[in-house]
């Protein structure tokens, strides 16, 4: 190679690094112009505080319902993912190097914090939550008409709720609602006495809830269905591990039991005829304790019962939904012992099987033990979530 090819070759080697270099430099310039430009001027009081604590998202992203081994979150809000947490109220507090400043602004972001939507505790264990945001707002009476229509036919219950930003809370939402809002939540329940939701029944609620967004210009966040079934699931599996009734039969000896007997006696212990054709023995919020019905096929109604002749009836607890399930046995036990003894009838079980003493007790320990694995999960027999899921 002569020296002349080797001269240009040395030259294009200088221009092509000579290139490179003013890149580079032309590159470190406009970044360094770019942080001036968008570098905050202010600190934020509520990303730079120290004092903040994040949530942390449970494995896989996720609050957790109230259910086994998770009582701890039970007043934590439920989001299918951790970007479904809702974002902190902006605020600006100007950096002031003082005690007072820094008191000031971790006020400000209690506040905040408090103010973060809660749904009820018992949305929160067992439903599916899809929380809409719509920045225009949404008249509550023509949502909830419009759902009526999209969303008919479920299996399960379904409710509505708006976040209040005046009172910081939910209100749950009807046709009456009044005012409108920026953000609701649709709780689907999950599991009942028939079962868990399917998979085709939770693919219809999120196409139908869809549509009610594009209707109202709103966007929904609609919760990993998978990690949905596998809750309903879990939840199925918690009411089939302790739904119980628990019947204590009163036949008769002999002949029948006249219907105004019965009737004197379930008045005389405290007990009121209800719509279903039985007698209802109540706590004082009205909560049913147990209840008397008619062993044959004719209910009980004020009429009948003058004329009524039977031969036998029925006291009955339904363990999960009684308030103080081992109370209630108790005195559902001595009414029925005290039906036997003035009606001349004897205890059996289902099977006519006679009910000793011992049967009884042995019966309440059962029941004692399904009272406490309810309380163990955090859903007490007879409470809000109890009476939702057995319904």
């Amino acid at each position: 190679m002569s020296d002349f090819q080797l001269a240009m070759l040395a030259a294009g080697a200088l221009i092509v690094l000579a290139v490179f270099i003013y890149n580079y430099w032309q590159d470190r310039r406009a970044r360094r112009h770019a942080e001036q430009l968008f570098r905050p001027t202010e600190r934020d009081a509520l990303l730079d505080g120290e004092d903040v604590q994040a949530i942390p998202p449970a494995p896989g992203g996720r609050m957790e319902p109230a259910l086994p081994g998770n009582a701890a979150h039970a007043d934590l809000p439920m989001y299918a993912d951790a970007q479904d947490a809702p974002a902190r109220s902006p605020a600006y507090v100007p950096p002031v190097p003082s005690s007072a400043a820094q008191t000031s602004a971790r006020a400000a972001q209690a506040s905040a914090r408090s103010a973060q939507p809660v749904l009820p505790v018992d949305a929160q264990a067992i439903d599916c939550i899809v929380t809409v945001e719509a920045p225009a707002g949404i008249a509550a009476a023509a949502l909830y008409t419009a759902q009526q229509a999209l969303l008919a036919g479920l299996s399960k219950p379904l409710r509505w709720f708006g976040w209040d930003d005046g009172d910081n809370r939910f209100l749950e939402l009807d046709v009456r609602s009044p005012g409108s809002f920026t953000r609701v939540s649709a709780a689907l329940q999950l599991a009942d006495r028939r079962g868990p939701v399917s998979d085709a029944e939770l693919v219809r609620f999120y196409d139908q809830i869809q549509r009610l967004c594009d209707q109202f210009l709103a966007v929904p966040r609609l919760p990993s269905r998978t990690e949905v079934l596998q809750r309903a699931q879990e939840v199925d599996r918690f009411c089939a591990d302790v739904d119980i009734q628990v019947a204590i039969n009163v036949i008769a000896r002999e002949g029948s039991f006249p219907g105004t007997k019965i009737r004197a006696l379930a008045e005389a212990a405290g007990l009121e005829l209800h719509a279903d054709g039985a007698y209802h023995a109540t706590d004082d919020d009205g909560r049913t304790l147990f209840t008397l019905s008619n062993q044959e096929s004719a209910v009980f109604s004020a009429e009948q019962l003058r004329n009524l002749h039977t031969t036998g009836v029925t006291v009955a607890i339904d363990v999960p939904r009684a308030p103080d399930p081992v109370n209630a046995f108790d005195r559902m036990s001595q009414f029925a012992q005290q039906l036997a003894s003035t009606l001349g009838g004897s205890l059996v079980d289902d099977n006519r099987v006679l009910l000793s003493d011992r049967s009884l007790k042995l019966i309440r320990g059962q029941i004692a033990q399904f009272e406490q694995q309810m309380e163990a999960q955090g859903i007490p027999a007879g409470g809000e979530v109890a009476l939702r899921l057995f319904r």
